[in-house]
């Protein structure tokens, strides 16, 4: 039990804690688990520490605005592959069109060699 209590004592972690359950049961947040979290993140501050959930999230959020460039990117080219289609589809009924008046005006161009 000694070790125990000197473990508790060389960290802090009695006080610490008591204060931060003393905050928490004067301003009664509605949600208490956060609140204690949000306690324990912001010691670890004070401390010089970065818990791992932090690293983490700092990990996080750097892929979030990767995959967020790269999507944003593929959108772009997305946009700019759809104008490309509209505009071959514009020239291909324009085409047919030509097609379809030229046969229409006899110029099919029946085209074979006469033998």
């Amino acid at each position: 039990m000694a070790a125990t209590e000197a473990y508790l004592e060389k960290h802090g972690v009695t006080k610490m804690l008591d204060a931060i359950v003393n905050e928490l049961v004067s301003e009664k947040p509605a949600d208490p688990i956060s609140f204690l979290i949000n306690g324990l993140l912001k010691e670890a501050g004070k401390r010089g520490q970065e818990p791992a959930l932090l690293q983490r999230l700092v990990e996080l959020k750097k892929t979030l605005l990767s995959e967020q460039a790269e999507a944003s990117k593929t959108l772009d080219e997305k946009a700019k592959l759809s104008a490309e289609v509209d505009k071959l589809a514009y020239r291909i009924k324009h085409l047919c069109k030509a097609l379809d008046t030229a046969e229409a005006n006899g110029g099919g161009g029946g085209g074979g060699a006469a033998a």
